[in-house]
């Protein structure tokens, strides 16, 4: 079974030489990497046509952001299943079998993950027996009843770097990836790939994901506007695209970016903006976080939310 590692490519010199060596070092070796150079101005490009192996193809194009490239790179790919790979991330080196043992069990109509650890930097000895063990036994998965729901309750699970499709499943998505965009591009695909796919589901952390380099993963944290995958998903909710069931966590999942707006604009003294914003996530105000935001537009100051949204930062658990 072929993979198709898709990697997007712009100003990463620094990084991708780890990020290709982390699928070489794979257990499973049957891949092609599709590394698409975004017009990068740093020698990144030439790094990786300097890397002696024939599955490596670098695809070189005028810069026109990170969901072009994606895009490109499904278009050229050829592999049963496709896997994305950000050129300042890594895979643990079982990841691709693991995969794989998903995909074998599930025909399409299902898409795949694994868990990931959200890291500052690479230390290759975390990194030597990731998880070994496990996945050459029997690798835990399960079927994702409510992707909504989980998103909901837990934040993103995750990542860009984690998820992977039958290729006959993904190009039936093209542009997959929202072109122009490039905050939540990733989570975009993910609610549309769930409003019609099934999610296998594997929680061991096989992927990292680089904390700090890219605008990626989306967290919530210090958003300035709504990202447009958040609205879309609003509008289809709105409009009864969503299963009934899970049509209430997407719209409390849009409503968290809106609260989370709405702090960013009060912590820059735009406090009218905020309570506006606040008032768009009306859905969420069974949440405590939405009562807090209002009390803090009614009698916070702009100071107490810095500081308030620092000590958030702060304690987020990244290695």
């Amino acid at each position: 079974m072929l993979c198709s590692i898709v990697m997007p490519l712009y100003n990463k010199e620094e990084f991708v030489v780890t990020a290709i060596n982390s699928v070489l070092g794979q257990t499973y070796q049957d891949f092609e990497i599709i590394v698409v150079d975004d017009g990068s101005k740093d020698g990144g490009a030439d790094l990786v046509a300097a890397i002696p192996d024939p599955r490596i193809r670098l695809v070189r194009q005028v810069n026109g952001g990170v969901s072009q490239a994606r895009n490109r790179g499904i278009n050229e790919s050829k592999g049963d299943l496709v896997f994305f790979l950000d050129a300042d991330d890594w895979y643990g080196k079982t990841y691709l079998e693991t995969m794989v043992r998903m995909a074998q069990e599930y025909p399409p109509g299902h898409f795949f993950a694994a868990h990931f650890k959200a890291v500052y930097a690479y230390r290759p000895e975390e990194w030597e027996n990731t998880e070994d063990d496990v996945v050459a036994t029997a690798p835990p998965f399960d079927l994702i009843t409510n992707f909504y729901e989980r998103r909901y309750r837990i934040g993103p699970f995750v990542h860009t770097n984690s998820v992977v499709l039958w290729r006959q499943d993904l190009v039936q998505f093209q542009p997959c990836f929202p072109v122009g965009e490039s905050l939540g591009e990733d989570q975009d695909l993910w609610f549309r790939l769930a409003d019609r796919l099934q999610l296998v589901y594997c929680p061991l952390k096989l992927v990292a994901y680089r904390y700090g380099v890219s605008d990626g993963l989306c967290t919530t944290i210090g958003l300035r506007s709504v990202p447009p995958a958040f609205i879309r998903l609003e509008q289809r909710a709105r409009k009864g695209e969503i299963n009934p069931i899970e049509r209430q966590f997407a719209f409390l999942i849009a409503a968290d970016a809106r609260i989370q707006v709405a702090r960013y604009l009060l912590s820059n003294d735009q406090r009218t903006n905020a309570i506006r914003e606040l008032l768009k996530a009306w859905r969420a105000i069974i949440k405590k976080s939405w009562w807090f935001t209002l009390a803090m537009c009614t009698f916070g100051t702009p100071m107490m939310m810095n500081r308030w949204s620092q000590t958030r930062i702060n304690k987020l658990h990244i290695k």
